[in-house]
């Protein structure tokens, strides 16, 4: 029999945007874990990662991102990943202040692994470890160098266009339903600007770059067959940083492992990883 799981929406604020946000804590929990998506989306789509967590006494935080879903800002648009980094840490340090006796995961999805990756570098309170899948550390399809060079020179003259992402649906799961939903979602949108473009290109950049102390141990899980991020990014990272992390190689499984045929598979892994952890 399972445990009743309380679930709450709550509003948070920044220095710079108001957030949507989503608790679902359980009676008597183990750990709790902080869900931060990808670029487009929004917290409403984990609804069936949350499920598998609370059923083992893993109560769960998530927001939308500045930007996303119900949160406020013009939709994919940032003025540095600052924004995405408090928004990060005020979710981060709600779930720490509402259980601080329990162990405190986050969890980053795409380009939200790419942010979690770099919030693990700024914060002065490391979490109990973080799952990273499919991180934005580079794009499989990247702007060919015309189209970078004229995008930081929009950016000189104080010019933040927005672009119409070309996202394929089909390209997330091999589940085609996962597409099929994404498509209908009102809440999804396909609109980056220029300055996310680059602060999420240039973070990714930074992180491969140079070696790190993440201040706490790293699942890094990616699929094989992923055509949106880039594996062999994720790859690399992992290998430079082995003493703290992980990684878990999905073999033919597209973007959103979370949501691939496999997906019990999936989730159960990192759900374990979590519980084994907290230990």
């Amino acid at each position: 029999m399972f445990e009743e799981v309380s679930i709450e929406t709550f509003q948070g604020q920044t220095t710079r945007h108001e957030l949507f946000g989503k608790s679902w804590k359980t009676q008597n929990p183990r750990a709790v874990v902080c869900i931060i998506h990808g670029f487009g989306e929004h917290i409403g789509r984990y609804d069936h990662v949350v499920s598998e967590y609370t059923t083992s006494n893993i109560s769960c935080y998530g927001i939308d991102l500045p930007g996303h879903g119900k949160s406020n800002g013009k939709k994919g648009t940032v003025q540095s990943l600052q924004d995405y980094i408090l928004a990060v840490d005020f979710i981060y340090e709600k779930a720490v202040l509402e259980n601080n006796d329990l162990p405190v995961f986050l969890y980053g999805h795409s380009m939200g692994g790419g942010i979690v990756l770099r919030y693990l570098l700024l914060t002065s309170l490391p979490p109990a470890g973080a799952i990273i899948t499919s991180p934005w550390l580079s794009l499989v399809k990247k702007p060919n160098a015309f189209e970078l060079v004229l995008g930081r020179m929009l950016l000189s003259f104080g010019l933040n266009k927005n672009q119409t992402a070309k996202l394929d649906p089909q390209s997330l799961s091999r589940d085609e339903s996962v597409g099929k939903n994404y498509l209908e979602d009102p809440l999804v949108h396909n609109t980056a600007s220029i300055r996310l473009y680059f602060a999420m290109n240039d973070n990714g950049v930074y992180l491969l770059d140079r070696s790190f102390d993440f201040k706490t141990q790293i699942l890094l899980a990616h699929g094989t067959a992923d055509t949106i991020t880039d594996f062999k990014a994720s790859e690399t990272l992992a290998k430079r940083h082995h003493d703290q992390i992980t990684f878990k190689e999905w073999k033919d499984l597209r973007h959103e492992t979370h949501n691939e045929i496999n997906s019990y598979e999936v989730l159960r892994y990192y759900k374990n990883w979590i519980l084994y952890k907290s230990k």
